[in-house]
């Protein structure tokens, strides 16, 4: 009788396995991306009354799949505003590499328009009681970073007035919000670009 061998440590996942994985992951991470998509179409056009099933099927995938995902309105709320902060970081990268010294203003008025067509999506987190700040501050604080190194080129190049901070410009964001909303604009692309187009012209340097 041939005598038992000892048995050696686990093996690894089979290759096909994990390459099943990693397809798997690359496909959960393509649908949770379209949910997002679609969510955020929907709420900005339809409002937030729009159920996770409806946000499922506009998006192609499964109920259960945005479930899991988010497991809540709230929780997809969330998300849909910290996706939207992250690829406004992204692009002030991409800005931050062109050396436009005046990219600053490019990034405040994309920086605005998010906020005017995500108005629905921040309503209903103040509703829910989230404050993006808290809940998401390491993607907020990005955001402030690629605005500051952007208003320091900005100052470099003398485009912008001398004595503007970034906590100013990232609080003009902020009210420009306000003003979007207090002129009823949110649904308008052209009124809240005109909005957000003459108070940036603020922060331009006075003529001498």
């Amino acid at each position: 009788m041939t005598p038992n061998r000892p048995r050696g440590p686990a093996s690894s996942e089979p290759p096909a396995l994990a390459g099943n994985d990693r397809a798997l992951r690359a496909d959960a991470r393509r649908n949770r991306e379209r949910v997002l998509r679609t969510a955020q179409h929907l709420f900005a056009t339809e409002g937030l009354g729009t159920s996770l099933d409806e946000i499922a099927r506009r998006a192609g995938v499964g109920p259960g799949t945005v479930h899991r995902h988010f497991p809540s309105k709230e929780a997809l709320y969330l998300a849909v505003a910290v996706d939207q902060l992250q690829h406004l970081v992204e692009e002030g990268e991409v800005l931050a590499g062109t050396g436009d010294p005046a990219a600053l203003f490019t990034l405040l008025s994309r920086m605005i328009a998010s906020g005017a067509e995500n108005a629905a999506v921040k309503s209903g987190l103040t509703a829910a009681e989230f404050d993006l700040r808290t809940a998401a501050p390491d993607v907020g604080a990005a955001l402030t970073r690629q605005v500051a190194v952007l208003l320091d080129r900005a100052h470099a190049a003398g485009v912008v007035r001398p004595d503007l901070t970034v906590d100013e410009a990232m609080a003009l964001v902020a009210g420009a919000f306000a003003a979007i909303r207090h002129a009823d604009a949110e649904a308008s692309r052209e009124r809240s670009a005109h909005i957000a187009q003459i108070i940036l012209d603020g922060l331009r340097p006075r003529p001498r």
